[in-house]
């Protein structure tokens, strides 16, 4: 998946779960309400993590225009931030009389509830629990960023970032007109690609269910399930005007997360970066490498849709093209800034690169257009991206759920708040609103040449290779 239909995917960083609270960056859809997490072809969440006492640990960074959803059950849900492993101590907080007579307040309204109200059927602890917490981070206007999620959504985003799911194993992505599900493409050796779904097939039913009217959160619920079930995939094809149904039995699946297209007429590496899952700078580091000797010069970084991931590939990515300096700032709540530098790790330094970016360009997938842009490393075409700035610290809660909170924010090498201006291109470029991002999966499958990849009407990529043309060292 290129882009989720909604940016609530996070950056995560898996650490040791013996300890109680890590940090990270989170970037959610302001209209997301909790629920259970989609399928890749459905995911949603990002963070960043950084450990303080400890070693640094990899670091995670987290995130609608081409709504693609890695239905493999295959991931999705990513959102956000990355956790950033920096430790807490949370001993050293002084509670106000103000925060103690107010949590008193609470456990009065809890009391009165739990000891009085006439139908005890109705009383769920578990709910009153939950709603009391959601409503607690709701009010700190944290929209996006701080939320609250439950046991089954904390285990869906500890798998998130892993790069293996259980599913079919397709990118998703909805019609904002029509609402309908379209297919954009099978993963490589999915058990949905063998099956036969095609590029542009409408999604209508799922075991007989009707997908119309669903989001793509709904459907992966649906599509959901053990590895070695089946699961039957109604579609229309288009090209032929018929409907099929498929057969198909879930799997695990390998989520490749760094796609390239070769365009030989101008020796162009188009390269997308799906999020920034764990191991995604080496496969980045492996195609420039691969691209290179098909005799590549100039770099097209597609970051579109990119709901974000690991705060640490995000600087081990940036550091691929930038010799010296900062990634990334970070500012905690005294306004103390604290600078992430590059790791020295280059493998281009000098070829001119194009970075796309669009309003669905959120987290990770900022910090590295943002870090590219203010070091003069690379020119960024599209539109302003989703703005996701908030490091968020989980803190796990007794029952295995978890709050995760806002503690520090993230700035671009210059200084820019990214969660207050978001990441501007350097030439606005606008998407028609009837056309999908294309891809290197789209051109790989097509074989596409250059001139085909100009006619796609993907104004974005087209306006990305004239700057190519015309600017190559």
């Amino acid at each position: 998946m290129s882009k989720y239909d909604d940016p609530r995917w996070y950056e995560e960083q898996h650490t040791d779960p013996s300890l109680p609270n890590q940090e990270l960056f989170y970037h959610v859809d302001p209209s997301y309400t909790p629920s259970t997490p989609t399928e890749q072809g459905g995911f949603t969440r990002n963070y960043a993590q950084l450990p303080q006492s400890a070693p640094h640990a990899p670091r995670k960074g987290r995130t609608i225009g081409r709504t693609i959803l890695l239905i493999s059950l295959v991931i999705i849900a990513f959102v956000g931030g990355w956790f950033g492993n920096q430790l807490y101590t949370i001993g050293s907080f002084t509670q106000s009389s103000q925060s103690s007579q107010y949590e008193q307040l609470f456990q009065q309204a809890w009391q009165i509830v739990d000891q009085n109200y006439v139908d005890r059927k109705a009383v769920n602890y578990k709910q009153m629990s939950y709603s009391a917490i959601q409503a607690m981070v709701d009010s700190l206007h944290d929209t996006g960023h701080t939320r609250f999620l439950t046991p089954n959504q904390v285990q869906s985003e500890n798998q998130q970032l892993s790069g293996s799911f259980t599913g079919i194993g397709i990118y998703l992505s909805q019609d904002p007109k029509t609402k309908q599900l379209i297919i954009t493409a099978p993963i490589p050796g999915s058990p949905a690609e063998k099956a036969g779904l095609k590029h542009g097939d409408i999604l209508v039913a799922v075991n007989g269910t009707s997908t119309v009217g669903k989001t793509i959160a709904d459907v992966s619920t649906l599509i959901q399930g053990k590895e070695g079930t089946s699961v039957a995939i109604t579609v229309q094809r288009p090209s032929t005007q018929q409907t099929l149904t498929f057969n198909i039995v879930r799997a695990q699946i390998s989520v490749p997360n760094v796609l390239m297209h070769y365009i030989p007429e101008d020796h162009i590496a188009d390269i997308q970066i799906v999020q920034f899952a764990n191991g995604v700078s080496g496969q980045l580091k492996d195609l420039l490498l691969q691209a290179k000797k098909l005799g590549a010069n100039k770099i097209l970084l597609d970051l579109r849709d990119n709901p974000g991931g690991y705060l640490s590939e995000a600087v081990d990515t940036a550091s691929l093209f930038i010799p010296s300096g900062n990634v990334l700032l970070e500012q905690d709540s005294s306004g103390k800034r604290t600078p992430v530098a590059v790791t020295g790790n280059t493998v281009d330094t000098t070829s001119p690169i194009v970075v796309l970016i669009n309003e669905n360009t959120a987290s990770a997938a900022e910090i590295v257009s943002g870090a590219l842009k203010d070091n003069h490393r690379a020119t960024l075409i599209g539109v302003k991206t989703f703005g996701t700035g908030t490091v968020l610290q989980q803190f796990n809660l007794s029952d295995g759920s978890a709050i995760l909170l806002g503690t520090q924010e993230w700035l671009t090498p210059d200084g820019q708040f990214i969660r207050q201006t978001k990441i501007s291109p350097d030439i606005t470029v606008q998407l028609p609103a009837n056309v999908t991002p294309l891809t290197p999966t789209d051109e790989n499958a097509s074989n596409m040449t250059e001139q085909q990849v100009l006619n796609s009407g993907d104004t974005q990529i087209i306006a990305a290779i004239q700057y190519l043309q015309t600017h190559a060292k």
